[in-house]
């Protein structure tokens, strides 16, 4: 995942603002910026200072961009887009920053190493300085400007509103990694610089002259340096060196995307890499020895809540977030094979854990009408062949889904990634994330079919039938299936090969489908359950249950159908064939057969999945921040 991150969009509208404080009498060089007024033409923004709640409106001229392609045409698109996913460099273009040392490093290590939590509104790097610093690199800086170009591009198929949110969260974060980047340069060394005012001066004099080292031969710089420095509280401001700027390229239009408009275009809260129009520029005060933006500006900044738990500011130049930019790390052999012994241990877990349910849902598939719900299956199951008997096929159970657990959850993950990076274009991708998910679960479930099937067979004949098979085994149990027909020897194992992949297809699609989803609904609605270990694993219970209940309502035909065939001796019938002869045997009902148990089974064995998947990703460290990556900048200190 390239550059994207869970903030809420920021669209100027006043309805997208929740202002929690407005710290303007705290920051005394925004008193003197404050009674401007910025005009965007045929749209209508003003802020004037006759109001502390100004009403920020923005008329967007919108067109719905409609572009989803139906699943009918994946596969041509599939085979257009492998060639030139292959050859793709594998270069970061935000890596290439002129403007300091640009990595993306381990978020989990670079959480226990960072000096300070730097409140967004911090004086001593403005929250409008590092949002319009961070609009100069995309306009100015190659690396920046290439990364840009790729995250609109990947947002190409969205609908337009939803393309401009995840442009706005994208920018929110990254204007974020750098004021961090700023602030760690210029507070210095465990801070030791903010009691100083001279100190803090020089280094933004060192800023200064690396930005102009950098940028200074590209038409316009200078000019948008000059205002950018003019940001800067008075008592910081490098106005010594701002004077020595050539007056003549300080004035110099034009480098707003060659725009030679004086006022604000009308898309300026879109296109983040739009810079002050042509009229503004900077004039020195004698009276605090300091540069002002003249014409007045207006450098409002609005504290919000983009998003249930995450904070921003809300600057002219657009949103600033709490949380630096983010991206999903490359996963190694080692991550997935530690995701498999996560979801083998899970699986077989919880799977022996509900044995005796498992042996009364598949009684109650097998003897339709015996028994009259879960509870009395149990009781007559315990009552008349002992209490043993819930315990039926526990060697099967526990092999079976050790492999399946093994299997389905590196397989997903790996799936969904390769799909997205290697085969489909960004665009397309982000536009079907949720067709990705489905068809790398789908793809996942028949990878883990393939070892579930003849286990799985050897299962049902035992609960089904245990004065038969009880005292064989597993792989006795085999044996005795492998032997009922000579022509087909151990393939009699995969009988119900085709039932049960379709079962697994449709469940394990929707399983984590579901799971994703019913997780980010939570999460949206209580943020605050994210911080705590032990709150976030309760979530994945809560979804687990959400996704196993929906998956087993889906697949419930395919279930039944699977034990139908399962129970017939030699021969293979397909999933339509079966499915013909045990409506036509036992009517149409006869597909529902056990539904309620088997919806009170894949609850709870799912939900008990994800938790105890879950709690060894956390053991094994890869889980949550340990699997991101933080774009930093590290300022060369001079």
């Amino acid at each position: 995942m390239k550059g994207s991150v869970s903030l809420a969009a920021f669209i100027v509208s006043a309805s997208s603002f929740t202002p929690t404080r407005r710290n303007h009498n705290t920051r005394p060089y925004l008193s003197q910026q404050r009674h401007g007024e910025i005009d965007i033409d045929g749209v209508g923004y003003s802020l004037s200072e006759t109001s502390q709640h100004n009403t920020i409106e923005s008329k967007l001229t919108s067109s719905l961009i409609n572009r989803r392609s139906v699943l009918g045409t994946s596969a041509v698109a599939l085979s257009t887009l492998l060639p030139v996913a292959l050859t793709a460099s594998a270069e970061e273009p935000l890596e290439a920053l002129s403007l300091g040392d640009a990595k993306w490093n381990d978020a989990a290590v670079a959480a226990t190493q960072s000096a300070s939590s730097i409140p967004l509104s911090a004086r001593i790097v403005p929250p409008s300085f590092a949002t319009y610093l961070a609009r100069f690199l995309l306009h100015y800086d190659e690396g920046a400007n290439n990364w840009w170009e790729k995250q609109a591009e990947s947002f190409s198929l969205l609908p337009y509103n939803d393309a401009k949110k995840r442009e706005s969260k994208s920018f929110s974060s990254y204007a974020s990694s750098i004021q961090k980047g700023l602030y760690s340069y210029v507070s210095g060394e465990n801070e030791s610089n903010i009691g100083s005012y001279s100190k803090v001066r020089t280094q933004y004099s060192s800023l200064l002259t690396s930005l102009i080292d950098k940028y200074g031969d590209k038409t316009g710089a200078i000019r948008d340096l000059g205002l950018l420095f003019a940001m800067i509280p008075a008592v910081y401001q490098p106005s010594e060196q701002l004077r020595t700027l050539d007056k003549g390229i300080i004035t110099m239009s034009g480098s707003n995307k060659g725009s030679k408009a004086d006022n604000f275009p009308a898309n300026f809260q879109e296109n983040f890499t739009l810079l002050l129009p042509n009229k503004y520029q900077i004039e020195y005060k004698d009276i605090d020895n300091s540069y002002k933006i003249t014409p007045s500006l207006n450098l409002f900044e609005i504290e919000i809540n983009e998003e249930p738990g995450i904070t921003a500011i809300s600057t002219t130049f657009g949103p600033l977030s709490s949380k630096p930019l983010l991206r999903e790390r490359s996963f190694s052999l080692d991550i997935y094979a530690l995701l498999g012994i996560s979801g083998g241990a899970g699986c077989a877990l919880t799977h022996t854990l509900v044995i005796p349910l498992d042996v009364v849902k598949t009684r109650m598939q097998t003897n339709p009408g015996e028994y009259n719900g879960v509870f009395d299956g149990a009781a007559t199951i315990s009552r008349e062949e002992g209490l043993g008997a819930l315990l039926l096929g526990t060697q099967a159970t526990i092999v079976g889904y050790l492999w399946y657990g093994i299997s389905v959850y590196p397989s997903y993950a790996f799936f969904k990634r390769f799909i997205a990076s290697s085969l489909l274009s960004p665009a397309f991708a982000v536009a079907h994330s949720n067709d990705i998910a489905l068809i790398a679960g789908a793809l996942a479930s028949v990878v883990a079919s393939l070892g579930l099937t003849p286990v799985e067979a050897c299962r049902i004949r035992a609960v089904a039938q245990p004065e038969i098979y009880r005292d064989a085994g597993l792989i006795g149990t085999s044996q005795i299936i492998a032997s009922e027909d000579a022509q087909l020897g151990w393939k009699a194992l995969y009988a119900g090969l085709p039932s049960l992949m379709t079962r697994q297809v449709i469940f394990g699609s929707v399983k984590f489908l579901a799971f994703e989803r019913a997780s980010e609904a939570i999460f949206s609605v209580y943020p605050e359950l994210r911080e705590a270990t032990v709150t976030a694993l309760m979530v994945s219970l809560v979804a687990g249950g959400i996704s196993g209940a929906l998956s087993s309502i889906v697949s419930q035909p395919a279930d039944s159908v699977l034990t139908y065939v399962a129970k017939q001796k030699g021969g293979s019938l397909g999933v339509l064939d079966g499915a013909k002869q045990m409506v036509s045997e036992e009517g149409i009902k006869s597909l529902f057969n056990g539904l309620g148990s088997r919806c009170v089974w894949a609850g709870c064995i799912i939900a008990g999945q994800f938790l105890l998947y879950d709690v060894f990703r956390q053991a094994f460290g890869i889980a949550g921040e340990d699997l991101n990556q933080v774009f930093e900048v590290v300022l060369p200190v001079k």
